[in-house]
């Protein structure tokens, strides 16, 4: 039987969004041997939708091995730093790639060295996450070195390249016209919307599958259940990352408890430590507490769907470019160009 402290990590429970995305990253990674061109994708949505996830389950299906011969690395995955140069990122790529010396040599020594890897390690496709990255957080304006040596890495190699990020990351896309060009239509991993019917019924099926689960450790309250599923879906926002930290703080506290029973009160305690306190949408209680009204209204689910969004920057009469660009649009980052 699963251990239950990893019962919520262990349990993947695709849905349409996410089962979309996957099919989408093993298309590219099949069809990238012996292409004559490089294909690259994009995973597009907001944070704790799935994106990461996404490309953790592509990257395990080819994960790496060793023989005789040596390292056997179809995929080779990385995040991006927080502010990308050729020289950090390349760097990445080669620890990544158990490159003993990768932080030594000329930014074209590297550049050539990685290249070399990949091709004698069997390298397919790169997959970069938190893509956002290669737009300035100071000034908003596209990194476009950065990008341009990854275009030419991508064309040199022949291999496949995935990336993933906020929406701001397309704005990367459509600043660099070779590189918008050699992307196909990029896959969105949106967060669920209560008001939508179909997003409706999948989440609780998702919340139904995850019950099945974790009842097989402990009683707890049928978490697929109508009121129970929107008091869920007012304590996550529809986001998949924000459920399964719920779910994986209510297991933890239980075990430390040496409870097998799970309460109402002790879903509240759960969300108040894993949720709400961070991210919790401004005017909407603990969902889980007995006097929270869960009767779904569109005030309600307007707020709910504001978990996680970065606030709104402060106006200032100085001028200065805000701290974060999480909350802006594409159009506004290109103007700031």
């Amino acid at each position: 039987m699963t251990n239950p402290r990893f019962i919520v990590e262990n349990t993947l429970i695709p849905h349409h969004a996410f089962e979309e995305a996957t099919r989408r990253l093993e298309q590219c990674f099949a069809y990238s041997e012996n292409a004559s061109e490089p294909t690259c994708i994009a995973l597009v949505g907001e944070s704790r939708t799935g994106k990461s996830r996404a490309l953790e389950e592509c990257n395990d299906r080819h994960s790496s091995s060793r023989d005789d011969f040596g390292l056997n690395m179809p995929i080779l995955r990385v995040k991006t730093p927080s502010k990308p140069t050729v020289k950090s990122l390349a760097e990445l790529m080669l620890r990544a790639m158990k490159d003993p010396i990768f932080d030594q040599g000329t930014e074209n020594a590297k550049t050539s060295r990685l290249q070399t890897l990949m091709r004698n390690c069997g390298t397919r496709m790169v997959m970069i996450d938190e893509f956002q990255h290669f737009v300035d957080k100071g000034s908003h304006k596209v990194m476009h070195h950065v990008a341009d040596w990854l275009k030419i890495l991508v064309d040199d190699s022949r291999i496949a390249l995935v990336v993933a990020g906020l929406p701001t990351c397309q704005a990367v896309l459509e600043q660099n016209e070779q590189l918008d060009g050699r992307f196909l239509s990029p896959v969105y991993l949106p967060r669920f919307d209560w008001l939508r019917h179909d997003h409706r019924e999948e989440f609780i099926a998702i919340l139904g599958a995850f019950h099945d689960s974790l009842s097989r450790h402990f009683d707890l309250p049928i978490l697929d259940g109508e009121e129970m599923a929107f008091r869920c879906y007012c304590g996550t926002g529809g986001l998949m990352g924000y459920l399964s930290k719920f779910l994986r703080q209510m297991v933890w506290n239980a075990l430390d408890a040496k409870k097998n029973s799970i309460s109402l009160q002790d879903l509240a305690q759960a969300h108040d430590e894993a949720v709400w306190a961070k991210s919790g949408p401004r005017g909407i209680p603990n969902p889980f507490t007995k006097a929270f009204s869960h009767a779904p209204t569109e005030d309600i689910v307007a707020r709910v769907q504001r978990m996680g969004v970065p606030k709104e920057p402060q106006p200032s009469t100085r001028t200065r470019p805000p701290e974060r660009n999480e909350g802006f649009t594409v159009r506004q980052i290109l103007s700031a160009t």
